[in-house]
């Protein structure tokens, strides 16, 4: 009995000290971390950023033709595009949050650039969009105004140069980092390379004041240690995959459909048969039944036709190289790569922006050495490839020359960017025709999302009034392009 009165009087010891934890100490699980922290965060910001659907694009840039069903991208039955980017640019306002309130300023000026790759990719879609007063919700503010597209680009060219001034590597690595493994300077070195992009987006606007487009381009150009740019594929700003995770594979793997209902769109093989460009062998099947690595064996089809008609084509057309839909691993996705930087410069030289950077048939060429080079093909083959007549430079046609060799370079990559300077450019003609919707015409850019009619109709409407005489129409042409 004794001996049951110690071991009762112990347990209720026991019961006394824990009594006298707090609730709240029962609230955290040691096994996960409690705080935020903007390496969690960053990691899938960098996801959602570089995993992106190149498919669709390569549909309405007339890189590929689907023809299992109708297909809006390929068919430009456009209407309403989405806000989802600013669902990215609030996980972009909170890691900036954390880097401040932990001292971590090292990510500091990947806010900036995600900033600008985001709210450059929304205006480019719709025109105006909400920037200066964008994601003040956790303010009260949920009717935003709508800034007009020439105050918006001043605002990220900005937030571009501030994030070459705040990337550093002497601040530390940069943890969750799945692009460039932590290392500042080959973000800044994208940075300062997809600045390059928006001033050349920004070509119609070159005389305009506000913006100073040809000095900024100058400024980076010619100042590499203030500036540093890329230097070859390998600062390819891109997601590799199976580096990390198995189930980390390329997205389109077992995609069944791109076997058995996608072929090459017909203008993209003839520019590239036209120019006995070998990358066509790298990109696309021959034609089946027939051997490969024979130009006459290639074969597209025309996206303009109608569905049936693409069908009964599809049987005498090449489809695309079965890696992408049979190799896990497959190559990287391009977000912006060395090659597209090079033609950028080379456009800048040959439109008189810039001095003392080379020479535009320079860039060019190493420009068309760098995509060869990604898809396994020499620098001596390549070199061959510069010296026919279609393809070698010359200042006489140098800007569609330039054009061309971006567009071959895009394929299955860079997102939008192909169709975006298609728009700028012209360059190449699109196939068009009975199975193309809006009245055989490329659309120019997509109508505001229905949330901004219900939510915020009255900035909504002021925008596409001032814009686009009150028409939220695909075919208007936003100030960009004007």
């Amino acid at each position: 009995m004794q001996r049951l009165k110690y071991i009762t009087a112990f347990i209720l010891i026991i019961v006394s000290i824990a009594s006298c934890k707090k609730y709240s100490d029962f609230q955290k699980n040691p096994n996960q971390p409690s705080n935020g922290t903007p390496a969690l965060l960053l990691t899938n910001i960098c996801y959602s950023l570089f995993y992106v659907d190149n498919t669709g694009p390569d549909f309405a840039s007339r890189y590929l033709t689907y023809y299992e069903r109708g297909n809006s991208d390929q068919d430009y039955s456009w209407s309403q595009g989405s806000f989802s980017d600013y669902d990215i640019l609030r996980q972009v306002k909170q890691m900036d949050s954390l880097a401040q309130q932990q001292g971590q300023s090292q990510y500091l000026g990947l806010t900036k650039l995600f900033r600008a790759i985001l709210f450059s990719r929304l205006t480019e879609q719709f025109g105006d969009i909400p920037y200066s007063q964008a994601l003040e919700g956790f303010s009260g503010n949920f009717k935003p105004v709508y800034d007009n597209q020439e105050s918006v680009y001043a605002g990220i060219l900005q937030e571009l140069d501030d994030a070459n001034t705040l990337l550093d590597n002497s601040k530390g690595k940069i943890n969750g980092d799945i692009i460039y493994d932590g290392d500042a300077t080959q973000w800044k070195k994208f940075a300062n390379a997809f600045k390059l992009r928006l001033l050349i987006h920004l070509s119609n606007k070159e005389d305009d004041a506000t913006l100073n487009i040809k000095q900024q381009f100058q400024n980076i150009v010619s100042n590499a240690l203030k500036y540093p740019l890329f230097t070859g594929n390998a600062d390819n700003a891109q997601l590799v995959f199976n580096t990390s995770a198995t189930n980390n594979y390329y997205p389109d793997y077992g995609y069944l459909s791109f076997g058995t209902a996608v072929s090459m769109e017909k203008g993209f093989v003839d520019i590239l048969k036209d120019r006995k460009d070998p990358r066509l062998f790298e990109f696309a099947e021959p034609i089946a039944g027939l051997a490969a690595g024979d130009f006459d064996n290639y074969a597209g089809v025309d996206g303009g036709l109608t569905i049936s008609d693409q069908q009964t084509a599809s049987a005498n057309a090449s489809r695309a190289k079965r890696r992408y839909y049979e190799d896990k691993i497959n190559e990287p996705w391009i977000f912006m790569g060395y090659a597209e930087q090079e033609f950028l410069i080379a456009e800048a030289i040959t439109r008189d922006w810039v001095s003392g950077a080379g020479t535009a048939e320079e860039h060019y060429n190493n420009g068309v050495i760098a995509s060869m080079a990604f898809y396994g093909i020499s620098e001596d083959d390549a070199n061959t490839y510069l010296q026919q007549s279609n393809v070698a430079f010359n200042s006489a046609n140098a800007l569609y020359l330039i054009a061309i060799q971006k567009y071959i370079a895009m394929f299955m990559n860079s997102y939008w960017e192909a169709f975006t300077e298609h728009r700028r450019t012209g360059i190449p003609t699109f196939d068009v025709g009975p199975g193309t919707y809006n009245n055989m015409m490329v659309p120019k850019r997509w109508q505001y999302p229905q949330s901004e009619y219900d939510y915020n109709p009255g900035n909504l409407k002021d925008a596409v009034q001032s814009q686009y005489g009150g028409d939220d129409d695909i075919n208007k042409d936003m100030w960009l392009i004007q």
